[in-house]
């Protein structure tokens, strides 16, 4: 029986490629407290283990969809890391640049020191960095050189077989790291750092935990009694975060403008958060519970802030402009996504170009108000293959593009360019959402799924080379992926806190991001108590995911002069 299941998936690669991604997944989906693999490490862990008894899926099948993969790592990317070529923005990319200078001299000196090759010092990057992505650039590079067959393909499996291993041990420090021990190293309450930052920003201590039951954007109509004699402009600006949308007096809806006073028993109908709805209430007088007459339909749209002239401004600036010219009424901002993550729509958050905003009203006050802040982002399903394919070939065409450097060939490979090309054209679809869409479950799709895809195939044809390298190094690999992971957090700690003096949550969140660690981040806005560490993650991320990627063929550059030969 064990003998046909062997003959089976050694005839059918395809089968043991989806019996890898089955289990992978499987495997990576197992939490320890914080500590969770994800797919992408047990899909690499299946692989290995299936793969020790020869299968060789289609080299074709694992560059097709590692084109696809890193296409869509740039694309998602895009928006977020020009928009922080700035100030602010490149203040924050110092971890990152601390994080490639740090990883790439350690992994130089341990190459020199343990005698790496090209393979297995790539795949140390790879690893210690938590960068799946440095796995494809660095086997597309070793691909290149000058060797024999049957030595690039050792190599390439060394690149695998030494991610999977300190990947582990990677990820496991820096998670560790950021959410328990950095903390009290500097004797920080990141907690309570979190909640002092939250309200400052004008968020409520109510709405910085979780999700409640009740709906966020509320409509409710209230008898006026206690606020006679203010104006509509008077009840906005006492109470941020909501809208007067209707006023009716003896049964008749007045015109609405901000210099309307309100009088004893009119009606009013508030629209807002939750929570301000209620501060307001105190101030206004009791409910009214039949809304039918105040009632008008609402709608959501999402649009790409695109003003470069008010790009930095706070929610609470653009409001204050907004109501002051009048186009800003009725309408509410539900959220902000940066780099594809959940900002928290605070008053004294700074919006960026390329943010997405939910916005939330009528159909006549978003008309009015969104073409001011940016274009609309096309909600269809529908993706442009044209531009993604145009995209991914232009990648793939720089890729061939090489330079030699010291009689040898360097060039981004397939990965880089199609990093670079991807870059560029998130870029660009987020300045003309009407053009080229792909939405963001398709770019979610081809960035999971291809990724997944190569990484089972790597897995699989490197199998059998996996254990020579492990009982060649023993646990020098794993501890030197500790450090690795460790020295570069700890320096963006020391710089962050003492010269960048940043919030705890903020400092926290930004030296996951340099490491490109979503499991960091999720364990950080767990000790945190709210989502404050995202402000700090952004951008670190979207810089680290873009240049960590292209360190691929410069570690097998420079680890060929300093390692074994």
């Amino acid at each position: 029986m064990l003998d046909l299941a062997v003959k089976l998936l050694q005839e059918n690669p395809s089968i043991a490629l989806f019996l890898a991604l089955a289990l992978g997944h499987a495997i990576g989906s197992i939490r320890f407290m914080s500590i969770q693999l994800g797919g992408v490490c047990g899909t690499l862990l299946a692989a290995l283990l299936i793969g020790q008894i020869g299968v060789q899926p289609d080299a074709g099948v694992k560059n097709v969809f590692f084109a696809l993969f890193i296409f869509a790592l740039g694309f998602a990317g895009g928006p977020q890391f020009f928009a922080n070529l700035n100030a602010k923005g490149l203040r924050l990319g110092l971890f990152s640049a601390i994080e490639i200078v740090v990883v790439l001299a350690l992994v130089l000196g341990a190459t020199h020191l343990l005698k790496l090759d090209q393979g297995t010092a790539s795949g140390l990057m790879a690893g210690a960095a938590t960068e799946s992505a440095v796995v494809g650039t660095a086997s597309d590079a070793v691909g290149k050189l000058a060797l024999p067959a049957a030595q690039i393909k050792q190599l390439q499996a060394n690149v695998v077989t030494a991610y999977s291993v300190t990947y582990v041990f990677g990820l496991i420090t820096i998670v560790v790291m950021t959410s328990q021990i950095f903390p009290l190293l500097l004797r920080m309450n990141v907690e309570a750092e979190a909640r002092r930052l939250w309200e400052s920003m004008g968020g409520s201590v109510q709405d910085a935990h979780g999700n409640q039951a009740a709906p966020e954007m509320v409509g409710r109509a209230f008898q006026v009694t206690e606020a006679v004699g203010l104006s509509v402009d008077d009840v906005e600006n006492r109470f941020p975060g909501i809208e007067v949308g209707r006023v009716m007096r003896a049964g008749q809806i007045l015109p609405l403008t901000q210099e309307l006073v309100l009088s004893r028993d009119d009606l009013v109908l508030l629209t807002g958060r939750r929570a301000a709805v209620l501060e307001a209430a105190v101030a206004i007088g009791p409910e009214h519970a039949d809304v039918s007459a105040l009632d008008f339909a609402i709608e959501t749209v999402e649009v790409v802030f695109n003003r470069r002239d008010l790009e930095g401004y706070t929610l609470a600036q653009l409001v204050e402009m907004g109501r002051k010219s009048g186009v800003s009424e009725g309408v509410h901002l539900m959220a902000i996504t940066r780099g594809g993550q959940p900002i928290p729509p605070l008053f004294e958050v700074h919006l960026q170009y390329g943010d997405v905003l939910r916005l939330y009203g009528s159909h006549e006050d978003l008309n009015r108000l969104a073409p001011r802040l940016g274009a609309r982002v096309d909600q269809s399903e529908r993706t442009d293959f044209t531009f993604a394919g145009l995209g991914i070939v232009l990648g793939i065409l720089i890729g061939m593009f090489s330079v030699r450097l010291s009689g040898v060939a360097f060039s981004l490979g397939t990965g880089g360019g199609a990093l670079l090309t991807g870059l560029v054209f998130g870029w660009y679809q987020a300045r003309n959402p009407q053009m080229g869409n792909i939405p963001a479950s398709a770019v979610a799709l081809m960035k999971d799924l291809g990724l997944a895809v190569f990484i089972a195939c790597v897995g699989l044809s490197s199998g059998p080379q996996a254990l020579t390298l492990i009982h060649k190094y023993g646990v020098a690999l794993p501890l030197t992926g500790v450090l690795i992971a460790l020295v570069p957090a700890l320096v963006s700690l020391l710089v962050g806190r003492y010269v960048l003096k940043l919030e705890a949550p903020v400092l926290l969140g930004a030296i996951a991001g340099q490491q490109c660690s979503t499991p960091a981040l999720s364990a950080v806005v767990n000790v945190a108590g709210n989502t404050t560490p995202l402000l700090g993650y952004t951008i670190t991320y979207a810089i680290s995911n873009a240049l960590l990627p292209l360190m691929g063929p410069l570690i097998v550059f420079l680890s060929g002069a300093v390692g074994a030969h």
